[in-house]
């Protein structure tokens, strides 16, 4: 039986929710106590020594500790870490939702479920965010558990935060600048494994049919205990500490770190950007992608507190949250679905995919917000697997199939999944590097889903959102053709490095408004000048003058052409005429297997012609360099 304490209590500020440490001269003497408790509902705040399954005091929430539906107590308490708590509503116990620390049992009385509170001091983040500008970020996207979670990985700690800072180095040598973590706070897993609580519901869990294995909620766009990250994802017992940890690990290495949060549309405005507000101060991350639509997103973009901190979310209103005012620091940005759709699309040749469209995806960008491009995200088919499925494969997921989207815009190379066919096999690497290429050409941020650069597969599956096992985990294949697919994505990221003129902070105005000779961007075809003229199908090609953007050192950068021919014919695209002293050489042509040739071994385009031949379904970069 516990010990029973006799703490004194008395009425508190309701202003901040939570449990909250009040010092008197250095020295902790107490806890405030702050939660939201419905109207008329009866509460009470349960204390426990660590470890005991009774509370040692029951602080009953009387009227005189409440204003309006906050009711607020201090305990006058010492040695606060050896205690934990939660609340009990109308006779139910549920956490805090502002918890920071928490830690499941199972009560072996009620036999139920429930979630301890801590109240010990929180480990914090010694760094500072980053501030990496849109333009200059290469985003990586993971799941925190399933990057490290097989063997291949080759990490100690697999499926944790620790694991993920083991990846470092494979990050840093592919060029990846900033990477988004798929939730890592405390969110309900399955039925029989973390139930979480709020104080006005109990969350209801879908119960499997016919004694099926539990139902998995492996993503976590669901919500939760926001403040908490996630004890199942970390390799020590201290989520707090191991979390900050790694985020200092990353500032240290260059990475930034943009956690997931999803919010229901009715989430309270303010639960939100004091959810988003702790993660910046306390964990110290460079932003947030912000999943889910309601009026909290408005509360949270025009946070003062939050004005450097990167942002993303579907998209905002940039007239109304400006009005025309350009921002001091672009922190905005909007996931670019459509260019998923359209240049998948343009990807596999559809002849209604021309240079309105695809170009414009190519060169969508805004001073009020960045654009980030993808082929793939955790909804939907791989990068891989969108050249070798044109159906979904969704039947592990237990809804016959019914789950996930059948508009995927994807092409099989003509044979549906694993193939041993050389020339579907070879198609597919083609495309991959085709897809990879536009990404990283593209002025919009380029985001990778991670395993992509490693051809990594779901065997068709495009809603792996339940599965925990191999089929949503990074498999790392150690294959010949994966490793030279990493290899490709790596120089592609090189080169969009190498040239900012690929990555204007600007919108580009297809203009010669600095009186150079060239516009800053300008589209071509079989007749240079015209972006859809003769009988150029399925392809355009583009010319970036370097005059319009700087390198590090202040020199310009270098004129480049991009042809894309995603046509199953072989195309002839008209070269704009260079000044004398200039001349074109080839510096990618994902038309052969090393698509990016050594340094010294390009190959140069005679002067007298006026025109770059690019094989079918192939992209072809030429550079303007010196005679």
């Amino acid at each position: 039986m516990a010990e029973k304490t006799e703490f004194r209590v008395t009425p508190s500020d309701p202003e901040r929710l939570g449990v909250h440490g009040i010092t008197t001269n250095g020295v902790r003497n107490g806890n405030l106590f702050a939660c939201v408790i419905p109207e008329g509902k009866r509460a009470e705040l349960l204390l426990y020594h660590t470890g005991e399954i009774e509370p040692c005091q029951v602080i009953p929430l009387e009227e005189k500790y409440r204003i309006g539906d906050i009711s607020a107590v201090f305990v006058e308490m010492e040695n606060a870490g050896a205690y934990e708590y939660n609340y009990r509503v109308e006779g139910k116990i549920v956490a805090d939702p502002y918890a920071r620390s928490v830690r499941r049992i199972t009560n072996p009385v009620s036999g139920e479920e429930e979630y301890r509170c801590s109240m010990k001091v929180y480990f914090k983040a010694g760094s500072e965010p980053l501030n990496i500008p849109y333009e200059n970020s290469i985003f990586y996207k993971l799941h925190v558990r399933g990057f490290t979670k097989t063997r291949p990985a080759g990490v100690k700690h697999p499926g944790t935060f620790l694991g993920v800072t083991e990846m470092i180095p494979y990050l840093k040598d592919m060029g990846v600048t900033s990477l988004i973590l798929m939730p890592c706070y405390t969110f309900e897993n399955q039925s029989n494994e973390e139930k979480y609580y709020y104080l006005d519901q109990q969350v209801q869990v879908k119960e499997p049919e016919n004694n099926a294995d539990p139902v998995l909620n492996y993503w976590g766009y669901t919500k939760g205990l926001y403040f908490a990250p996630k004890k199942a994802y970390c390799a020590t017992d201290n989520p707090n500490k191991e979390f900050a940890e790694m985020v200092d690990v990353l500032h240290e290495a260059g990475l930034e770190c943009i956690p997931e949060f999803y919010f229901l549309p009715e989430a309270d405005a303010r639960l939100v950007t004091d959810v988003l507000r702790y993660w910046r101060l306390h964990f110290k991350v460079d932003g947030f992608h912000l999943v889910g639509d309601g009026s909290w997103i408005h509360a949270a973009v025009t946070d003062p507190l939050l004005r450097r901190t990167k942002l993303i979310t579907s998209g905002y209103d940039t007239s109304v949250l400006y009005g025309g005012r350009k921002p001091a620091f672009r922190n905005l940005a909007a996931m670019n679905p459509s260019y998923e759709q359209a240049m998948r699309r343009f990807l596999k040749g559809d002849p209604d995919v021309g240079t309105d469209e695809a170009g414009w995806y190519l060169r969508r960008n805004s001073e009020d917000q960045a654009f980030i491009n993808y082929f793939a995200d955790q909804d939907g088919f791989t990068m891989y697997d969108m050249v070798s499925y044109e159906e979904k494969h969704n039947e592990a997921n237990g809804e016959q199939n019914h789950d996930g989207t059948d508009f995927n815009f994807t092409w099989n190379c003509g044979e549906e999944g694993p193939t041993r066919k050389n020339a579907v096999r070879q198609l597919r690497r083609q495309l991959l590097r085709n897809a990879f290429l536009m990404l990283m050409t593209s002025q919009g941020a380029p985001m990778v889903y991670a395993g992509d650069e490693m051809e990594n597969s779901q065997g068709g599956n495009n809603n792996a959102w339940c599965q925990d096992n191999r089929t949503g985990w990074v498999a790392w294949s150690r294959s010949k053709s994966a490793r030279e697919m990493h290899d490709f994505v790596r120089e592609a990221i090189a080169f969009r490095r190498e040239h900012p003129v690929l990555r204007s902070a600007r919108v580009l105005r297809m203009a010669d408004y600095k009186a150079c000779g060239f516009p800053d961007l300008s589209f071509h075809s079989e007749v240079a000048w015209m972006s859809a003229a003769g009988k150029t199908k399925t392809g355009f090609g583009v010319m970036y003058c370097g005059q319009y953007a700087e390198k590090p050192d202040g020199t310009a950068d270098d004129t480049i052409y991009i042809a894309y021919n995603m046509y199953w014919l072989t195309q002839r695209f008209a070269l704009p005429d260079l000044p004398e002293d200039f001349r074109w050489v080839i510096r990618a042509d994902t038309s052969r297997e090393q698509a990016f040739p050594e340094e010294g071994t390009e190959t140069e385009i005679d002067s007298d012609e006026k025109a770059v031949e690019v094989s079918p379904r192939s992209i072809v970069i030429l550079v303007a360099v010196r005679k």
